[in-house]
């Protein structure tokens, strides 16, 4: 699907000029571009564009979020086309919706490699789709930048050379609450677990955490993914009398649940925990209803170095968006498309075996956040501020977007697994096919 013509969040087209009439000395393209640099000039030869495939969903549980994680990737490559491009080529984004299914998402990834021979790909939220993406992506050796998902296993057991992951993972989240809730909260614990791979991560890296901080387990439930009705399990913990609901759930799952929950009063029944808590789920909410403490990687009022420079960008290209400012999805989107195409300037080149090699092991130092990031060469996560968090009080919030209360931070190298516990055991690079170049 081309669609970089579109509006973000209704598929609308939004006059802006096509890549047929860029390429005869138009000013824009698809995805709202508008500087193409030296490529510009009526009659000149223009080099190929580097194709950037974006993986991204527009609908299923992970809807809005996916839409997040766009807007930040097209945000980044607009930038690197202001400046002229990379080695001189124009970035061009073509986007397929990835519906939250592991077997679309293939079909449709497999599409963009075969028909739009695409250079690279960056996309996921759901780990259920990330973790065959990136096995597809090592079949052909394209680069894949996993940008949103947090199961563990995708820098683990499934990890893969070509595979770089950008957000935090259940390690990170368990690890960094379980300390924090025990002390402060208590220690019987309730766990609800997403029935699929993250929401199993999740729950087992919970479990772990619980042990180390003497938590005892007094129930269970899975929630299958498409649950809309959440009574009979809200009817179950309050029979269990927990002091602490650990929810281990996600995207539209997540927002139905703490509505319901609101609704019936279990928030007051415990204190309810969400390991991993991305802004676009929090929002349909509003403060009242997003009750509970959580994790993040990132929010728009941070103050650290170019956070509000960033803010301001996101602000004036998605003014017109459902969410305007860059939470931590968009963040992570856009972060991961800026180090990409900054790797292939590095390596000189787009072949995958330069660039991956230009990535490894690379210090980030312009997160928005307090510590730089370091993408690990053992397992290729990058690594992550933690914060602790809670929603704000409606009267304590500047605007609508201002739920986020930061109550402490973790830094990368602290909240990161250690090496000695990684389970990746990678493909070398001579293993991996030669792609682009």
């Amino acid at each position: 699907m081309d669609t970089t013509g579109m509006d973000s969040t209704r598929g609308r087209r939004t006059g802006k000029l096509t890549r047929r009439q860029v390429l005869t000395g138009a000013a824009a393209f698809g995805a709202g571009v508008g500087f193409i640099g030296p490529w510009r000039r009526a009659g000149a030869q223009a080099k190929k564009p580097i194709l950037i495939g974006l993986t991204c969903d527009a609908t299923g549980t992970f809807a809005d979020s996916g839409q997040a994680d766009r807007r930040g990737m097209i945000l980044a490559i607009e930038e690197a086309n202001a400046r002229g491009g990379v080695l001189g080529r124009s970035i061009e984004p073509r986007w397929e919706d990835t519906e939250t299914d592991a077997s679309v998402a293939v079909r449709k990834a497999q599409r963009l490699i075969e028909r739009d021979r695409i250079d690279y790909m960056i996309g996921a939220l759901s780990s259920g789709v990330a973790a065959p993406l990136s096995e597809l992506a090592q079949r052909h050796g394209i680069i894949y930048f996993n940008s949103n998902s947090s199961a563990d296993t995708v820098t683990n057991e499934k990890c893969q050379r070509v595979n770089f992951v950008w957000d935090a993972n259940n390690w990170m989240f368990a690890n960094a609450l379980g300390p924090l809730v025990a002390k402060t909260l208590g220690t019987r614990w309730f766990i609800l677990t997403h029935d699929y791979v993250w929401g199993k991560n999740q729950t087992a890296a919970t479990r772990e955490s619980a042990k180390k901080v003497g938590a005892q387990e007094v129930g269970e439930l899975l929630i299958p993914q498409g649950t809309r009705d959440f009574s009979s399990q809200l009817l179950r913990i309050r029979s269990a009398k927990p002091q602490v609901v650990m929810a281990n759930v996600a995207g539209i799952e997540q927002t139905a649940l703490r509505e319901q929950a609101y609704e019936f009063g279990a928030d007051k029944d415990a204190a309810w925990v969400f390991p991993q808590q991305d802004f676009p789920d929090l929002v349909p909410l509003g403060p009242k209803k997003a009750f509970g403490y959580f994790c993040t990687t990132w929010h728009y009022t941070l103050n650290e170095p170019g956070a509000r420079e960033f803010t301001d960008s996101f602000r004036k290209r998605w003014a017109g968006a459902p969410i305007p400012v860059p939470d931590n999805v968009s963040c992570n989107g856009y972060l991961a498309t800026r180090e990409l195409l900054r790797a292939i300037e590095r390596a000189g080149t787009t072949r995958n075996h330069e660039v991956i090699k230009a990535l490894e092991g690379h210090v980030i130092k312009d997160t928005f956040r307090k510590y730089p990031s370091t993408i690990r060469p053992w397992d290729h996560l990058v690594g992550q501020m933690i914060y602790l968090a809670r929603t704000k009080r409606e009267s304590e919030m500047k605007e609508r977007w201002d739920m986020i209360e930061m109550v402490a931070d973790v830094a990368p190298e602290l909240a990161s697994p250690p090496q000695s516990a990684s389970k990746c055991k990678m493909q070398s690079v001579a293993e991996t096919p030669v792609y682009g170049g």
